[in-house]
């Protein structure tokens, strides 16, 4: 009885696809401050201060994924680009949210991607870059259908 208990909690505690600890919500990006359109490219080889590139150091900093622009031999590029290039390296994309999944949809010229840190009934928060601020950041609260969910697996 007492390996059933314990096997109950250890699977209860290993996090569902695209889940992770999401980490404190802040602006800890590196280039943070030190954004100009002059189209700097950073290690993950998207614009800095671009929303891809937050979601990109997001991604490698809090789910220890070496994700870069050509992640699984693909081609990520704008933001409207990446579902198609989670679809097409098999990485889960859907309509549910979890903390650590990566928010994308095609709206504006280029589209747009977020890091979801909380789901709340039907509302999801994110942080971004580049949305509500030119090359800046910002948190918001959206209906969880402002967006599609793509969970790069840890």
């Amino acid at each position: 009885m007492k390996f059933s208990i314990l096997t109950a909690t250890v699977f209860a505690a290993v996090p569902a696809i695209g889940a992770a600890i999401p980490g404190p919500v802040t602006n800890d990006y590196p280039y943070s401050g030190k954004c100009h359109s002059g189209g700097d490219v950073d290690p993950w080889s998207f614009y800095k201060c671009q929303c891809t590139s937050f979601v990109a150091w997001r991604i490698n900093k809090r789910l220890g994924i070496k994700f870069t622009n050509h992640y699984d031999g693909k081609g990520w590029g704008n933001a409207n680009e990446w579902a198609g290039a989670a679809k097409a390296s098999h990485v889960t994309v859907n309509n549910t949210p979890v903390p650590g999944s990566i928010a994308q949809t095609n709206a504006g010229s280029k589209g747009h991607v977020a890091w979801v840190t909380a789901v709340k009934g039907d509302k999801v928060e994110i942080e971004e870059y580049n949305w509500g601020k030119k090359e800046g950041y910002s948190t918001r609260t959206v209906p969880k259908s402002t967006f599609q969910y793509i969970h790069i697996k840890v």
